[in-house]
């Protein structure tokens, strides 16, 4: 039988553990994301994921015999509303395509009417073991939309292979997917109500007095062991957008109330840290090195004894001496190792600040950068005249990456030049704003800016100029700024201060201080307005031609 070509649309956690299980299935898997992935699993498939090969354009495998797999997330806004902008964008990408389409993404049942799909397929997958439990679902459900249109093969595999099967309507199958996911969470709220009646877990004692009373009952079954509060990537939201829209017309005080008891026993948490997790028995050490990996554990271990930091501040001459004998990075590596951390996990890299870390998806990119474009662009008073005059005006931002902050300067600009060290930044860039008639990406060689004398009224600058590896380079840089804005244009750049990454640190440039960049600007050219601390390790300078 001549197999299905099959392309995985959306390539975290859950479209790769569609795409290897697909793969040693024998099926010829292709997967298209407007990121370079982080590979969740290459400990245990890593010649699988050699199978899977990336595609630069949406349709490049697209014929009659393909079947596009949706696997984008969805978003809860706090209020509860679902927002499924990401798997629309999707969709919209495969109105020309020849292929099928298969939607594996939680929508709400009243959602689906609005989006174009031959089946639902919710999955149900736990991101350890996603990859075996796509191979052998426990639930195989399935909503049909178009019964006009041949299943695919490898959904009558997965049929074979499965514990339990539904088919129904897609409206069908997402309610068992909430229903799934719903009643785990109610069932973990309800014992940890319940233990917290019998009595407060202070210490081990009392705990150990809360689980005996429990676990009589439920036989530390799953789901219904004492202790932390749920979270993850599906329960609170899925709750939360399931009994949000239903709240104006039904009456859900169950589903309600799971949430807000929820949320109450997250409190609790704070005052015993010493609740064990219900999804998982790992002590704090082995979490770390599971996060971490046994190497930077130790590392943090043994940097965390005091003689040691002592021992490392008083030797400080040595790396000192160390980093003048190592030869200055050339801009040419520094544009690797931008490539290569694009190539690794580029929505971490392109703002290591996150609090979610390398878990970071794809709405906390937008999320993070508007609120960054609202408080360094939009909210600032010494450019709010460029801004709020910026219909015929034209912006230069250095160090776009992925175009976290580019996605909201044509609410202001009339044109934006987006440049980046890094071509796989960019790629992943003009696929994320492949709609933004404004915006212009344009690799860079990291000293020069490719641009007509007198170009610009605003060049923005964030976490970039930090990674120059030499002052020479920096100065270079200025001056090129310079030369390209406009007379009477602003720089407002983003510096690195105080002693600095360790030369060999990947992240590596050179420190200032603001009298230093005052002096070099004023040599230059500049007007030197202002500057501002932004941290300990960094601050901004507003410069005008």
């Amino acid at each position: 039988m001549n197999k299905e070509k099959v392309v995985i649309l959306g390539y975290g956690w859950v479209g790769q553990a569609n795409g290897l299980s697909l793969a040693q299935m024998g099926y010829p898997v292709f997967y298209y994301d407007i990121a370079p992935p982080v590979f969740r699993y290459a400990d245990s498939h890593e010649d699988l994921y050699k199978k899977i090969l990336p595609l630069k354009e949406l349709l490049a495998e697209d014929s009659a015999n393909t079947w596009y797999v949706i696997c984008v997330g969805d978003r809860v806004q706090p209020d509860g509303t679902q927002d499924l902008s990401l798997i629309k964008k999707a969709m919209a990408g495969l109105k020309s395509a020849q292929g099928g389409v298969i939607l594996r993404s939680t929508v709400l049942p009243k959602h689906l009417g609005s989006l174009d799909f031959h089946f639902y397929v919710p999955e149900f997958l736990h991101e350890k073991h996603a990859v075996e439990e796509c191979l052998d679902p426990h639930y195989f459900v399935v909503g049909r939309r178009n019964a006009g249109r041949k299943e695919p093969s490898f959904l009558s595999a997965w049929q074979l292979r499965a514990k339990k099967v539904f088919r129904g309507t897609p409206e069908q199958a997402s309610h068992i997917k909430y229903l799934s996911n719903i009643w785990n969470a109610v069932r973990i709220a309800f014992i940890n109500e319940f233990g917290n009646l019998i009595q407060e877990p202070t210490d081990r004692r009392s705990m150990l007095e809360i689980e005996q009373v429990i676990d009589f009952v439920f036989e530390k079954k799953n789901y219904l062991r004492y202790g932390k509060s749920f979270g993850g990537h599906c329960l609170p939201k899925d709750l939360l957008a399931f009994y949000t829209a239903h709240a104006e017309n039904k009456d859900i005080h169950l589903l309600k109330a799971a949430f807000r008891s929820n949320e109450l026993h997250k409190k609790k948490e704070r005052n015993y840290s010493h609740l064990p997790e219900w999804f998982s028995s790992w002590d704090d050490d082995r979490k770390m090195i599971m996060n971490l990996g046994f190497a930077s554990f130790v590392w943090q271990k043994i940097n965390s004894w005091r003689w040691i930091r002592a021992s490392r501040r008083q030797l400080r001459f040595v790396t000192a001496v160390m980093a003048r004998l190592i030869p200055d990075r050339s801009l040419e590596q520094v544009g690797a190792i931008w490539d290569s951390k694009a190539k690794k996990n580029a929505r971490y890299f392109v703002n290591t600040k996150h609090p979610k870390g390398t878990d970071v998806n794809e709405f906390d990119i937008r999320e993070s950068g508007q609120s960054d474009y609202e408080k360094y662009i939009a909210g600032d008073s010494l450019i709010a005249h460029i801004v709020e005059g910026a219909d015929k005006s034209q912006a230069l931002e250095i160090g776009c990456g992925i175009g976290r902050m580019t996605e909201f300067f044509p609410r202001h600009f009339n044109q934006v030049v987006a440049t980046d060290i890094s071509a796989e930044m960019l790629n992943s860039a003009k696929k994320r704003l492949i709609d933004s008639l404004k915006v212009e990406f344009r690799l860079t060689d990291g000293k020069t800016i490719e641009a007509v004398p007198n170009s610009f009224d605003l060049a923005f600058s964030y976490q970039t100029l930090q990674h120059l590896p030499t002052k020479e380079i920096l100065a270079d840089k200025l001056q090129e700024i310079y030369r390209t804005l406009k007379p009477g244009g602003i720089a407002k750049l983003h510096l690195r201060a105080g002693r600095g990454l360790y030369k060999w640190h990947w992240a590596y440039g050179i420190s200032t201080t603001p009298a230093e960049a005052k002096a070099l600007s004023e040599k230059i050219g500049f007007k030197f307005l202002n500057h501002q601390a932004e941290d300990s390790k960094s601050f901004w300078v507003w410069l005008e031609k």
